[in-house]
C-alpha cells in the first residue's frame, strides 16, 4: 500500500513540475558585453498548441554600476518574420540591494522576458541578446542566455 501511495506522489508532483526546453548560459569574454556582440540562440518549438514563458539568464559582478540593464530581444521565427522587443530588466531595489541570487561576488539574475507567449509554427527560432544600454561595452556582465518553460495547453 505505501508503494502505491508514494507512486501515486511521485507521478503527481512530477506531472506539476515544469521543465524547460531550453536553459543555456553564454559566457562573455573579459566581463564586457559590446554592443555589437550580439548572443544568438537556436531553439527548436516543437509544439505550437502551449503557452511559453520566456526568462533572460543573466549573471553580474557586485562591480556592475547599474541597478537595471535595457536590451533587445529579438526573434526570428521559421518563416524568416522578425519579432523585436525592448526589455528592461531590474536587478536592484530602489535601495540598490541587488533582486538576484548572490554567491559571493556573483549575483545570478533570472528575469521574466515574455509571458504566456505562443509560437504559431514549430521549428527552429532565433533567439538573439543584444545589451541596449548607453555604453557602448557594458563591463562586469560574466554571462547572458534564455530559458524558455513550456506552460498550459492552449484551449481550442
Amino acid at each position: 500500500m505505501k508503494i502505491i501511495c508514494y507512486s501515486i506522489f511521485v507521478l503527481l508532483f512530477a506531472r506539476c513540475t515544469v521543465v524547460p526546453i531550453i536553459d543555456k548560459w553564454q559566457n562573455l569574454s573579459n566581463n564586457q558585453w559590446n554592443k555589437s556582440n550580439k548572443i544568438s540562440i537556436p531553439i527548436e518549438i516543437a509544439d505550437s498548441d502551449y503557452y511559453y514563458n520566456v526568462y533572460i539568464n543573466l549573471r553580474v559582478t557586485n562591480d556592475y554600476k547599474y541597478s537595471n540593464l535595457w536590451m533587445k530581444l529579438n526573434i526570428k521565427y521559421p518563416d524568416s518574420t522578425k519579432l523585436k522587443n525592448d526589455i528592461m530588466l531590474k536587478l536592484a531595489d530602489h535601495k540598490g540591494k541587488w533582486t538576484g541570487h548572490s554567491l559571493g561576488h556573483v549575483i545570478s539574475f533570472r528575469l521574466p522576458a515574455l509571458k504566456n507567449k505562443v509560437f504559431g509554427k514549430s521549428g527552429k527560432y532565433i533567439f538573439e541578446l543584444e545589451q541596449n544600454m548607453r555604453d557602448t561595452v557594458l563591463k562586469e556582465i560574466m554571462s547572458v542566455g534564455i530559458k524558455i518553460d513550456k506552460e498550459q495547453e492552449i484551449l481550442k
